[in-house]
């Protein structure tokens, strides 16, 4: 097991997306009044209009000092929006040519001489390196708080969702989205409310008896970002936290085979922080369960940070044996211990998965 972040380290990143933000507000451009418009009558109606078919899909929490970092995912249909405005580019320029084609072929008749004779390079077609932007307005009882644009990526590569970060408060919110071709033809809207949980470094470092996680996430991977983002961004296919530089891709709802080797996050709530090189130090105790039986249990490790990472096996034990898990419904047990409270709190997790094969 390892952690994602040092002590220091995971300290110091709450801090710079707290001046994230502050590049994030600076950043902000004006929304046209079309779009304007549309995000007005959403937000009056509460009626989303269906064009791209735009569905809220899931939230990813991140604890900052004073607030949270969220980033939500979506789907939209967009991919086959892109390619046919793609294919209208194409044609109409094909168009052009054979229009200028035909027009350089009647002058050329008319000339005598071969090196006189006007030659017709066709430039290629110049396509937008974006088709369609996405607008993001934030309401907190019924009052604007935020509202910020970005394009919205297009490889020509299968889409599976996007998503986009923010920082917001803990509580409650409504969030309406616009997403416009770039030629601004057609826009389609959705709006759904999002629940921001306590997850500020001060919640997290309140002592209580009980310990609590944040929701757990498995990850079928996490990278380096090749360039710090500063500014509202849309991203396809993962979420991103920019001062980290780390791209994270969820798992989703996809079932596990025993050959997968997820990596499992969440954060701790209620540990006592010390004084110290290591403010920490909280034991964890990993067991797969099937039905009531034990078929593996994970030496303890020690957390040096309320942050949880730990890439995860699939495997069953049996003493000094280990084999891939069979296909079928599991549980993953998770015992939480606070080791600077004297191991008198402490917290007892379970999270369902299931292996198809």
């Amino acid at each position: 097991m390892r952690t994602f972040k040092s002590c220091a380290s995971w300290l110091l990143l709450t801090l710079l997306l707290g001046v994230y933000l502050a590049a994030q507000e600076t950043g902000k451009a004006p929304i046209p009044e079309r779009v304007t418009q549309s995000l007005n009558g959403l937000q009056k109606t509460r009626t989303a209009n269906g064009v791209f078919n735009i569905r809220y899909l899931d939230s990813y929490f991140w604890a900052l000092e004073r607030s949270v970092y969220v980033n939500v995912s979506f789907r939209a249909e967009l991919d086959d929006d892109a390619a046919a405005m793609k294919e209208l580019i194409q044609k109409r320029h094909d168009e052009w040519i054979a229009a200028e084609a035909r027009k350089v072929e009647a002058a050329n008749k008319k000339v005598r001489k071969e090196e006189d004779k006007i030659k017709f390079a066709p430039p290629p077609p110049a396509f937008p390196v974006h088709f369609h932007d996405l607008y993001m307005r934030v309401l907190k009882d019924g009052q604007v708080i935020q509202e910020y644009r970005s394009h919205i990526p297009f490889d020509g590569q299968a889409t599976e969702y996007f998503s986009f970060g923010t920082v917001l408060d803990p509580g409650d919110y409504d969030v309406l989205l616009a997403i416009n071709r770039a030629d601004s033809t057609l826009d389609g809207t959705q709006v759904f409310p999002l629940k921001v949980p306590a997850l500020r470094v001060s919640d997290l470092i309140a002592p209580a008896g009980n310990l609590a996680i944040s929701t757990p996430v498995f990850h079928a991977r996490v990278s380096q970002m090749l360039q710090q983002e500063t500014r509202f961004t849309v991203v396809k296919n993962k979420y991103q936290i920019g001062p980290a530089m780390q791209d994270f891709f969820p798992w989703g709802d996809k079932p596990f085979r025993s050959s997968d080797k997820p990596i499992l996050t969440f954060f701790v709530l209620g540990a006592k922080a010390v004084q110290g090189a290591e403010p920490w130090n909280i034991s964890a105790v990993l067991e797969i369960r099937r039905d009531k039986e034990s078929v593996a249990r994970f030496a303890a490790t020690k957390l040096t940070n309320p942050y949880f990472f730990q890439p995860f096996e699939f495997i069953r034990k049996d003493k000094d044996k280990t084999s891939p898990l069979a296909a079928g419904e599991y549980v993953l047990g998770i015992e939480l211990v606070d080791n600077n409270q004297g191991g008198q709190a402490k917290g007892v997790f379970a999270i369902p998965f299931r292996i198809s094969e």
